[in-house]
């Protein structure tokens, strides 16, 4: 009998343990659970009624109600209080069904870039053939806790014959010019796979409409993301740091040469703050024409690269008997970057050339006009040291003295070997170590599809305490990998502590980045019906000292304590319903956060959890991954 009291005893005891845990760390996050796993196959993919049953033809209040339901049952929300779910595509009712389709309600959007500054919100449309979604303007209420934003006009798609471009990008900014005189301006990038154009709108700050705007910028290839930068130096000058996922084409400006992986432009008038009739190039940057990676590098006939082979998981199928994961080519294409505030430094997301850091001193702390016509005394595009991919061994000095260049180039050690008796191809191949080891690149032989290294983001507020940083540069950046199919990729903590050598000190997954958790997903609705094929890429990241805010595609809005660099932990999540997208930067303005889902719309929400009293509140301004932050 003794025995059996102290069994039951044990197991009382050890259900309690199970169940409580006890933190003696006085860490702020406390206690926290493991990293919440997508219950996807309860996760209705399109309209439900207010059972949070699927149901075409339920009205909006209904499928509104059904989602609150639902999102609350299966515990979709945690430190996360939502506020608004605002429509920004209106769904068609079939007069002969009674069925709607095509909005956001059912899950059938085409939410694309997000710009917030002000009161104003701008959002915009994927598009495509025979969709020419306008760009929403929203103006945000008076109490934005209570009141979703109100939408007050819209600026029409761009496209060519039927095609509407894909607004993929859009950035706002208010500042005050030199007169101490408000501006409120819009930038926007659209395009398709082949074109990239690029246009600036200056917005009534009051009416939230735009009142001018600047003449089209063509790239001669796709643009795709882009950060925009404020000088502190100057109110003035407002920069835009714009990626060319095309690059390598002719450059259509500059005959016998390719256009750029980078291109700096000026989009105001450095002494005046007003916005440019067109905007100036500035400076650009190649990493294939500075020794690193060809773009589009194909293996060899046994499916080696240059740097290794990928991983193949094609044996492997999901339950819809799709194959894991193989990819035959390593894009190597710039896909985005983030710029310090001081604008010396730009930390890469290189696709599936990794992550690397480059010099901007020279754009920095020039005036535009200098950069632009080309006596600023730097070489305004990548010196061109590799042909064919044989390194010129007498133009790598010349490296150093471009405007925007690897950071890699600065390196006393290396000057000094360059400008040594060392032979030419001696030269070359230390060059060529060190260019290697200044990326972070674990392609291969790790899949990326569709991207690879796809955001870096530095960590604000936390210098590098490493000898000779005086100017507080970084101790660290968050890189998300955007892959998809099996097994998913996930994000990375990395340090610049060395910036000519960035390593890996910690990392985030979810569960579906383990390969059997992806491979065993749910391809059913909860009614056992075939659902809708939801992306789950790790994707944009806005990042305060010790919270990362991640959008991760199908897996929502992922809120993640980095208060230790090398153990990152979950600490909130925002999934909303039905299944879709979270894609953009989140951007926070007066303590709430906004992103755009590409099915869903426009959400709203505020984060309750663990160092919640660290982020900027109410009146603190715009905070973003995306711009200069914060900004009004």
């Amino acid at each position: 009998m003794a025995n059996r009291s102290c069994a039951v005893l044990f197991v009382l005891t050890a259900t309690i343990s199970a169940a409580q845990c006890v933190d003696y760390s006085k860490d702020p996050a406390g206690c926290q659970p493991s990293t919440f796993d997508t219950p996807i196959g309860q996760m209705p993919s399109v309209r439900v009624n207010r059972d949070g049953k699927l149901d075409p033809s339920s009205s909006e209040e209904d499928a509104r109600a059904g989602v609150a339901k639902l999102e609350k049952e299966l515990h979709l929300f945690r430190n996360i209080e939502p506020l608004h779910w605002v429509l920004t595509v209106p769904s068609v009712k079939d007069p002969a069904t009674g069925a709607w389709k095509g909005g956001d309600l059912d899950a059938a959007g085409d939410g694309r870039g997000l710009g917030i500054a002000g009161s104003c919100i701008f959002t915009g449309h994927g598009n495509g053939a025979g969709r020419k979604h306008a760009i929403n303007i929203f103006k945000i209420q008076p109490d934005p806790v209570k009141q979703p934003p109100v939408q007050v006009g819209e600026i029409p798609a761009m496209f060519e014959g039927n095609q509407g471009f894909d607004d993929r990008e859009l950035r706002s900014l208010v500042y005050k010019n030199s007169r101490g005189e408000d501006r409120y301006m819009l930038v926007r990038n659209a395009g398709t796979n082949t074109i990239g154009r690029m246009e600036a709108y200056r917005i009534d700050m009051n009416t939230c409409l735009p009142v001018s705007k600047s003449e089209i910028t063509d790239f001669g290839g796709q643009s795709h993301e882009f950060f925009l930068w404020h000088d502190p130096a100057n109110v003035n000058r407002v920069l835009v740091y714009m990626t060319n996922w095309t690059s390598g084409l002719p450059d259509p400006d500059h005959a016998g040469l390719k256009t750029s992986d980078l291109t700096v432009l000026a989009v105001t008038d450095e002494d005046t703050g007003e916005m440019l009739p067109k905007a100036k190039a500035l400076a650009s940057f190649t990493l294939q024409e500075v020794g690193g990676p060809p773009v589009n590098e194909k293996p060899d006939a046994t499916g080696l690269f240059s740097d290794g082979r990928f991983l193949d998981f094609s044996d492997s199928k999901n339950r819809g008997g799709r194959a894991g994961n193989f990819q035959n080519n390593e894009q190597n294409r710039f896909h985005s970057s983030s710029v310090t505030d001081d604008g010396e430094r730009v930390y890469v997301a290189g696709t599936t050339a990794g992550f690397y850091v480059l010099d901007s001193e020279a754009v920095a702390h020039h005036r535009d006009a200098e950069l632009a016509a080309g006596t600023a005394g730097c070489n305004q595009r990548s010196t061109i040291v590799s042909t064919g991919g044989v390194i010129d061994a007498s133009k790598l000095p010349a490296l150093a003295n471009d405007c925007v260049h690897m950071v890699v180039n600065n390196d006393p050690g290396l000057k000094a070997f360059l400008a040594s008796s060392a032979s030419p191809q001696a030269k070359a191949e230390r060059y060529l170590v060190l260019l290697t080891r200044s990326r972070f690149d674990v392609y291969p032989p790790v899949n990326a599809t569709p991207t690879g290294t796809h955001s870096a983001v530095f960590v604000p507020n936390r210098p590098a305490q490493v000898k000779g940083n005086t100017k507080g540069r970084p101790a660290y950046v968050w890189v998300t990998d955007e892959n998809g199919g099996c097994p998913l990729n996930y994000a990375r903590m990395i340090s610049v502590e060395s910036e000519i050598t960035p390593i890996m000190v910690g990392a985030f997954s979810i569960p579906d980045n383990q390969l059997e958790e992806c491979l065993d997903q749910a391809i059913t609705e909860p009614d056992g019906q075939r659902r809708q094929l939801v992306a789950q890429q790790n994707h944009n990241p806005t990042v305060f000292k010790n919270l990362v805010f991640n959008t991760w595609y199908g897996h929502g809005l992922r809120v993640i304590d980095i208060s230790i660099p090398q153990t990152p932990r979950e600490v909130g999540y925002a999934l909303t319903l039905p299944h879709g997208i979270a894609r953009t930067y989140p951007v926070f303005k007066d303590g709430l956060i906004y992103w755009v889902d590409n099915k869903t719309g426009l959400h709203v929400a505020r984060y309750t959890g663990p160092r919640s009293n660290e982020l900027p509140g109410p009146g603190s301004g715009t905070y973003e991954g995306n711009a200069t932050s914060p900004h009004r």
